[in-house]
């Protein structure tokens, strides 16, 4: 015999999310899949879609041929807001992992594929030892590779932030070498040694700790059509993009929407396409 469904208990609300997620996102929703998904009896699996009902009435409609309930086309969700990518992974794939950069299994499903780009990342040591550095304000010493003016030697950092610029990480610290504050991508970290205490700095990273507001609008050189098109593809306001962003991280969006940069330097290309 099942027990009550108490929505105030974390597994009963697990169990609801779940029954609403299903129906939501893959159109219905079978008594055994919730059992095989938490392991509990027909007659618990059948009091928590009733009370689901209770909460969401009209939410489920039971079909008699197919034997299971099917999300009604204006369902609303109370419980579950779960993305397409989370059910993607859910419902769509073998792994049950979301498609991300990096170390990821292939999707093995015919019904949806992602690029796995190429990793761009240290070893877990080292992405220890700068996460510890930024967490308690402490000097790095690190052994970098920059493709710029073919250097490669250890460095002397006090990193303070993390920044994610859509496909790699970068290490925002000040740098002793240099006496400024410096992006550093942890994937040109070969080693990083442990570490150590040091002093406050005495400036403050202005450019990280700055906001700004980057407008962008459709190519003057599109037809109207397009124009309209690319407006409505990034949900324009009266043909304006307007993204607050750190005024350290600019660069990163610029290189996300593909714009030029505004000193009108683009860097130097770093690959180039064989076949």
């Amino acid at each position: 015999m099942g027990t009550a469904t108490n929505p105030e208990q974390w597994a009963a609300m697990e169990r609801l999310r779940f029954i609403e997620r299903a129906a939501w996102w893959r159109g219905m929703v079978r008594r055994q899949d919730v059992s095989d998904v938490f392991g509990v009896g027909a007659a618990q699996v059948s009091m928590d879609i009733q009370k689901y009902q209770e909460m969401n009435p009209g939410s489920l409609v039971y079909s008699l041929n197919r034997k299971r309930y099917e999300g009604s086309p204006d369902m609303a969700r109370l419980l579950d807001n779960s993305t397409l990518e989370e059910a993607v992974a859910q419902f769509m794939t073998r792994t049950g992992r979301l498609p991300v950069t990096g170390r990821i299994d292939a999707p093995g499903s015919p019904q949806v594929d992602w690029l796995v780009l190429p990793e761009r990342r240290p070893g877990a040591d080292v992405e220890r030892r700068v996460f510890h550095a930024v967490l308690h304000r402490m000097r790095l010493e690190i052994l970098y590779a920059s493709p710029h003016g073919n250097s490669r030697g250890w460095r002397a950092i006090m990193p303070h932030a993390l920044a994610w610029s859509g496909h790699r990480w970068h290490a925002r610290a000040w740098c002793f070498e240099k006496g400024g504050y410096r992006d550093f991508v942890l994937g040109r970290m070969e080693e990083a040694r442990w570490p150590v205490p040091a002093e406050p700095l005495p400036l403050r990273d202005e450019a990280w700790e700055t906001m700004v507001t980057v407008e962008v609008m459709p190519h003057w050189d599109l037809s109207k059509e397009q124009a309209a098109a690319v407006a409505a593809d990034f949900r324009m306001d009266k043909n304006c993009l307007r993204i607050q962003v750190r005024q350290a991280m600019v660069q990163y969006l610029e290189t996300f929407l593909g714009l030029p940069p505004l000193d009108g330097k683009p860097g130097p290309p770093k690959l180039e396409r064989v076949r």
